[in-house]
């Protein structure tokens, strides 16, 4: 089965970060490459089964700090399209399914991927060592502040090996308050395939893979909010017309 290719986009203000490999590289393909700095620490494992490789180039946007998270959302493009390719996140043709995990989170709590069936769910590899992964995460925690009250989850899986004892001081300093599950022995991070830190994958309400970004973003951009804004209206409208067969967006 083919896999996803998530390419490292690069962002201005990383500049300085260095590539780092954990495990083997594996031999990877890209259509084209932005001939700029990394900006994502480096990772590689196996791919996903059913999840086509593609490269996704281009520019994306420069993560900030946040500034207040009481900004209502703008309303989602009807096509979705040019908002993926504003914030470089690779959709498939045709989306697979999330790999179902079970993690716990930084207080022993057992907590399942399929437990949120239903909801659009954000799921984003990370680890406190990661420069990009910090500098991303305000923002999304704005985001999950902006929308935690719909039909919108967010579950942020650390693969640092000392676990919680890392994982909940620095969830503490940040002042983050979404979800944060340990993989420290980097089990799902494999069954995703991951390759890149940080990496983060949209999932739909049935349970599919319907986007993925390798390296930082700013996920309080107004494409950012706007996306996620259009992804739940075209969810709810699927959940309330399901004779409605293929959506619009995902031919």
């Amino acid at each position: 089965m083919r896999g996803w290719l998530l390419l490292t986009s690069a962002t201005p203000g990383l500049a300085a970060v260095a590539v780092v490999l954990l495990w083997n590289p594996l031999d990877w393909s890209m259509r084209e490459r932005p001939e700029t700095e990394a900006s994502a620490v480096s990772v590689s494992t196996p791919v996903p089964r059913g999840v086509q490789l593609a490269a996704q180039a281009g520019p994306q946007p420069r993560v900030r700090e946040p500034t207040s998270a009481k900004a209502v959302p703008r309303p989602a493009s009807p096509n979705l399209d040019s908002l993926y390719a504003a914030l470089a996140i690779h959709r498939p043709a045709e989306p697979p399914e999330a790999p179902d995990f079970t993690l716990s989170d930084v207080e022993g709590r057992p907590v399942r991927l399929r437990e949120f069936r239903g909801k659009l769910v954000f799921v984003n590899f990370w680890a406190t060592w990661c420069p990009p992964c910090r500098l991303e995460m305000p923002g999304m925690e704005q985001l999950y502040q902006t929308f935690k009250q719909t039909d919108f989850a967010m579950l942020a899986l650390s693969i640092d090996r000392q676990g919680a004892q890392v994982v909940a001081p620095f969830m503490k300093e940040l002042k983050l308050t979404f979800p944060a599950l340990i993989d420290h022995k980097t089990e799902v991070a494999r069954q995703y395939g991951l390759r890149g830190l940080p990496t983060t994958y949209l999932i739909d309400r049935e349970g599919r893979l319907i986007g993925a970004a390798v390296g930082p973003r700013d996920w309080y951009s107004t494409e950012a909010k706007a996306l996620i804004a259009g992804l739940l209206r075209q969810d709810s409208a699927s959940a309330k017309d399901p004779a409605q067969g293929e959506r619009p967006d995902e031919r």
